[in-house]
């Protein structure tokens, strides 16, 4: 069992529970933690795993509400970016890494905080291929492709179940090349493969738990929570 093991179970119960919660964020919360237990490429890489496994569970029970024309375009663009910087990742020191990660988290909690649902994007092919670039990017670099794709589908699609749906299938399609990249360059050590098989009990955990409390919690109380903490836990990382 690898060293901290029981904060890393923790933080993918708290990141799968927000996701079933708010439908997206088990990226961020997790990695808001994961880059201090675990050298970078190998946070970065079980973060992957983990988000994704829960993503398939979602496509396996709602693969009906899979708007494919939607996602296609997206998903194209975002298997070939994120492989690319996953590349360009692998060689940059974990420091510069924390600092960009650490932006990134500021960026995206000030967005859900002050602008989420604010922003629209017309539903074309090629609005589509680029959420899905930048989407790739941010999941090839950090493990969290949710805003970019959030904003995007909100518009693109007719109802919540369509919603979740394609984007959780967009996440399992670009994790197939994030993942054979990262595999190409190491990152399956074997702290990450003996840490993702129980982690995967963290994950069913937490997404049942989000679940059960979806219509009893006050979820716009818990995402002006969890944005804030992604505030704070950014601007520590960036200045690490």
């Amino acid at each position: 069992m690898p060293p901290h093991f029981a904060l890393m179970f923790i933080s993918s119960i708290a990141g799968s529970l927000v996701q079933a919660v708010c439908g997206f964020g088990y990226g961020p919360v997790n990695m808001s933690v994961m880059p201090y237990l675990l050298p970078y490429l190998q946070a970065v890489t079980l973060s992957g795993l983990c988000g994704s496994t829960t993503s398939l569970m979602v496509v396996l029970t709602s693969w009906r509400h899979v708007n494919l024309r939607i996602l296609l375009p997206c998903a194209v663009t975002g298997v070939l970016t994120g492989m690319a910087a996953v590349q360009i990742s692998a060689g940059a020191r974990d420091a510069l890494m924390m600092h960009c990660l650490g932006a990134g988290l500021i960026v995206l909690g000030i967005y859900s905080l002050f602008f989420k649902g604010k922003i629209r994007i017309r539903p074309t092919p090629l609005n589509g291929a680029i959420a899905g670039v930048i989407a790739g990017l941010c999941s090839g670099l950090f493990a969290v492709a949710g805003p970019p794709m959030a904003i995007y589908l909100l518009d693109a699609v007719t109802d919540n179940d369509e919603y979740r749906a394609t984007l959780d299938a967009y996440f399992c399609c670009t994790t197939v090349g994030t993942t054979f990249m990262r595999w190409r360059n190491g990152a399956f050590t074997a702290t990450v493969v003996h840490a993702y098989l129980p982690l995967i009990a963290a994950l069913v955990i937490g997404t049942w738990i989000g679940t059960k409390i979806f219509h009893r919690l006050n979820a716009k109380l818990l995402r002006t929570a969890v944005y804030s903490y992604l505030i704070v836990s950014g601007t520590l990382m960036l200045f690490k």
